[in-house]
């Protein structure tokens, strides 16, 4: 047996890092801030790249490696996936085992794609699970081979809509529809409707924020962005009312393409997902309001993760140590 054993989930917005028999070790932003100039040398990555988005010096670059769940960078993720990995002294063990989480029906040559990202990291012996697999076990539902669950996973740039079981993906997708979208049709609303320009990470911290499905919600927070007639920089407060449109736009999407997978399961299926519903993931799975729209629209239950962005790495670190699971999981 190796000597240590991760299980793995880079997003396009997250990365997470669960070690079987520690959980979860890392869990930082995908995200790479480099210097501009001549080779491009590495400044920093994760939480700390972060702070310099929308902020950095014209000498300095922050770059999103993997995007719409793939990658899309392959040095930049190299050089990200290094660090996260010395970050928890990987280097200290030999022989890692890693099962990484990867989208829903993502091309095998996409998957080899990540397969190269490890292998250039240092690390050969790589497997690969579908998200929604990962999720249902990340969220404690009852899946077993026979018994599927119906799971819609929600991240930065990419949903996962499937009912899946521990024998694979019955019927699901992955789609390039997340949180990012929403983040750009605020600063949109919020340029048109008050003459004010934010960044990206203010749209964030307003969605997280106030995001809300309830129309007369007046949960409020206060933003500060430039002024786009006077150039100044200007404050002002904002009501999740106000932005309830660009949320329940995203949201309605999601319903929309969930509709479409139910639609193609057979009878069988759905009548378990009658009795099981809904299990959702990811960050956009904390809007206020979401769990009771949904029950409405889709007339069944709907459980939200306690632990909404790391959902998939605990379910894939879960399924390492379960022998009997890991062995007989059609692991890609």
């Amino acid at each position: 047996m190796s000597s240590i054993r991760l299980a793995v989930d880079i997003g396009s917005s997250k990365t997470a890092i669960y070690q079987v028999g520690g959980g979860v070790i890392l869990s930082e932003p995908s995200i790479v801030a480099v210097s501009s100039a001549g080779r491009k040398t590495l400044i920093t990555v994760g939480k700390e790249a972060k702070k310099l988005l929308g902020k950095s010096a014209s000498g300095t670059s922050v770059i999103f490696p993997v995007s719409e769940g793939e990658i899309a960078r392959a040095n930049y993720a190299e050089n990200m996936l290094k660090e996260f990995f010395r970050r928890i002294e990987l280097s200290a063990f030999t022989g890692a085992e890693v099962l990484a989480v990867i989208p829903c029906g993502l091309e095998s040559k996409k998957i080899q794609r990540f397969r190269d990202l490890f292998s250039a990291s240092g690390v050969s012996n790589v497997k690969f699970i579908e998200n929604p697999i990962a999720v249902a076990v990340g969220m404690n539902a009852p899946v077993t081979e026979s018994d599927p669950c119906f799971i819609i996973d929600m991240g930065g740039e990419i949903t996962n809509i499937a009912a899946a079981s521990l024998d694979g993906v019955i019927a699901g997708i992955s789609v390039n529809i997340g949180g990012v979208n929403i983040d750009n049709m605020l600063i949109d609303r919020v340029e048109e409707t008050y003459g004010l320009r934010i960044g990206a990470q203010t749209a964030e911290r307003l969605k997280c924020d106030i995001g809300s499905l309830l129309p007369d919600d007046t949960t409020s927070t206060v933003i500060n962005g430039r002024d786009i007639n006077s150039g100044n920089p200007r404050a002002m407060q904002i009501q999740a009312k106000d932005i309830i449109e660009p949320v329940k736009l995203y949201v309605n999407k999601i319903y929309e393409l969930a509709s479409m997978v139910m639609a193609k399961l057979p009878p069988e299926v759905s009548a378990e997902i009658r009795k099981t519903g809904i299990y959702l993931s990811g960050g956009l799975s904390k809007l206020v309001g979401l769990e009771e729209y949904f029950h409405n629209e889709f007339a069944l239950s709907v459980k939200v993760s306690p632990d909404a962005q790391l959902s998939a790495v605990i379910g894939a670190g879960r399924i390492m140590q379960n022998e009997k699971v890991y062995k007989k999981l059609r692991i890609l």
